[in-house]
């Protein structure tokens, strides 16, 4: 998770005019942040886990299959 005074940072560095932006009212910022750093950090696992599954498959299939079962918990809010 991120702390306060990071998610506070960003916050304040994400103030750039684009096209297409999209705003809410009634957010709170550092929920948003902790749910977008949760689903990243759960993607990423996923993909590592993935890769390490494809590593292993090549040198041992059976180990690989018991790896492949063992996916990361989803711990995205």
């Amino acid at each position: 998770m991120l702390s306060d005074d990071t998610i506070k940072q960003i916050y304040f560095q994400s103030n750039k005019k684009i096209p297409d932006a999209v705003f809410a009212d009634e957010v709170d910022i550092v929920q948003f942040a902790n749910n977008v750093a949760a689903y990243v950090a759960h993607t990423i696992a996923m993909q590592e886990h993935e890769r390490c599954v494809e590593i292993v498959e090549q040198l041992n299939r059976e180990v690989a299959k018991a790896l492949k079962s063992q996916r990361p918990n989803n711990h995205t809010a």
